[in-house]
């Protein structure tokens, strides 16, 4: 589940990223609540990652992935709120 939380979560900051590109730069309020839904999916994500990370019956390599995912998207929102904070 985590592994699938990221692939949705990088999924949907690269599309809010490419459709502020093409509206020049401009994001609405849509955007804005697809990068709140962003924060919540990848921290649920890291937590589903760890937690099964420690179990011993699972397959750990798609902990691994969903962990580095969603960090991707959270790197990825913080990214972009810096660059809204400060203007680059």
């Amino acid at each position: 589940m985590s592994t699938v939380l990221g692939v949705i979560a990088d999924t949907a900051i690269a599309y809010a990223i490419y459709v502020s590109y093409k509206g020049g730069g401009v994001a609405d309020q849509r955007l804005g609540a697809t990068g709140v839904i962003i924060l919540v999916m990848a921290t649920v994500g890291i937590i589903l990652g760890y937690a099964s990370k420690d179990h011993p019956d699972y397959f750990h390599l798609f902990s691994h992935i969903g962990i580095v995912l969603n960090l991707m998207a959270l790197l990825g929102v913080s990214m972009i709120l810096y660059a809204g904070a400060y203007g680059i």
